[in-house]
């Protein structure tokens, strides 16, 4: 991998939630965590990322009361 390369993934929207979860998991569990879990949350925030995302886009698209 190329540096420019790694720089892309960590910058990656779905990348940082997938690492978020794992270490959220790993947190919680102290331990070493599930993988099924952690890729249950890596969706999780990644929805809801996206979900966030779309909902300040939408509301700079739309003009505010006069």
């Amino acid at each position: 991998m190329t540096a420019e390369l790694d720089d892309e993934i960590l910058d990656s929207l779905f990348h940082g939630c997938a690492l978020a979860a794992f270490l959220d998991e790993a947190a919680e569990r102290q331990g070493w965590p599930d993988s099924v879990a952690v890729q249950q949350r890596a969706y999780r925030y990644y929805e809801d990322a996206l979900a966030e995302k779309h909902r300040r886009k939408s509301a700079a698209i739309r003009p505010g009361p006069p």
